[in-house]
């Protein structure tokens, strides 16, 4: 059976880490916004509350990392006592993602009040870091302890931005208010993921250890370094190139907001999938192209009906 799941479960960890993070990041932006009574969360507020409403989802898209596990994770394969103990580590994703569905109902609440969204924004982030840690991290602990689970929230609260504002966009509702806080809002969350990507390899290098270096080293070869050497950062920079002229114009901030999922997508996929052990079984092309699609598809059953409603309500 394993030999069998295992290249599905290749394609489906990196799928799941997408929308989980656009899940999670929709929460946080929405938090941020509450918390900083910035304008530009009213424009944005129908597809965020829309994405964080949709969390229950991942507790359906989680079950297959969950039978695949061996075949994808060390602590899976070989079981070791403490942190990574698989019975406490996967008990610990559930009750994050628990948390998630019910932050996801009370941060879309228009009412949220200030301090109750800061409390949220808090949760949001130490969760999500421990999350992130944990399923996408875990699969080469030489990377564990560095500040790759932070960068990764920061990072998808840009993407579910990045992604609002193309829905808003479309929709023509960003109005003039929103325009000055949704631009300095996209290039602060790319300022602030490029900053923390640049300094957790400065520590590395600077530092020189070997585990940690050996972490970006098997990052570096064959189509990896040049996925994230050639499209991933490429495009985070011509993002934050774009998000500092000023003046809006649509197809500007369109093209910032596509160059934030481009890198998010690259990034991820980076991080999650050179692994060091169990050794990974060769991932099918097949699933390469059906599991995204399929995950796809769950993410907008589960949206759909909460994109009516709050279109019947307004």
């Amino acid at each position: 059976m394993a030999p069998l799941i295992a290249p599905w479960a290749q394609a489906w960890l990196p799928a799941f880490i997408l929308a989980a993070g656009l899940t999670m990041g929709a929460m946080a932006a929405l938090a941020v916004g509450h918390l900083l009574g910035e304008a530009w969360l009213e424009p944005l507020r129908p597809p965020l509350a829309v994405m964080a409403r949709g969390a229950p989802i991942l507790l359906l898209l989680a079950l297959p990392l969950l039978l695949a596990a061996p075949a994808l994770y060390p602590w899976a394969a070989a079981p070791v006592a403490g942190w990574y103990d698989p019975g406490l580590l996967m008990l610990r994703g559930l009750a994050v993602l628990l948390l998630w569905i019910a932050l996801g109902r009370m941060v879309a609440h228009r009412r949220l009040r200030g301090r109750m969204a800061g409390g949220a924004l808090l949760l949001l982030v130490l969760t999500g870091a421990v999350f992130m840690q944990d399923w996408a991290l875990s699969r080469d602990t030489d990377g564990a302890g560095s500040l790759q689970g932070l960068t990764l929230v920061v990072q998808q609260a840009g993407a579910a931005m990045a992604l609002a504002t193309l829905l808003a966009a479309r929709g023509g509702t960003v109005g003039e208010e929103a325009r000055t806080g949704l631009e300095r809002a996209l290039l602060s969350f790319a300022m602030a993921t490029l900053w923390l990507r640049f300094v957790q390899y400065i520590v590395v290098y600077a530092a020189d250890l070997p585990p940690e270096a050996a972490w970006y080293l098997r990052r570096s070869q064959g189509i990896w370094g040049w996925l994230e050497g050639g499209v991933g950062l490429p495009a985070l920079l011509a993002a934050i190139g774009l998000a500092l002229v000023p003046q809006w114009r649509r197809w500007r901030f369109a093209a910032v907001s596509l160059l934030l999922l481009v890198q998010y997508v690259v990034h991820v996929s980076w991080v999650v999938r050179p692994d060091k052990a169990p050794a990974a079984a060769p991932t099918s092309l097949l699933a390469e192209f059906v599991v995204p699609v399929v995950v796809v598809l769950a993410l907008a059953a589960a949206w759909l009906p909460l994109w009516r409603e709050a279109g019947s309500r307004s």
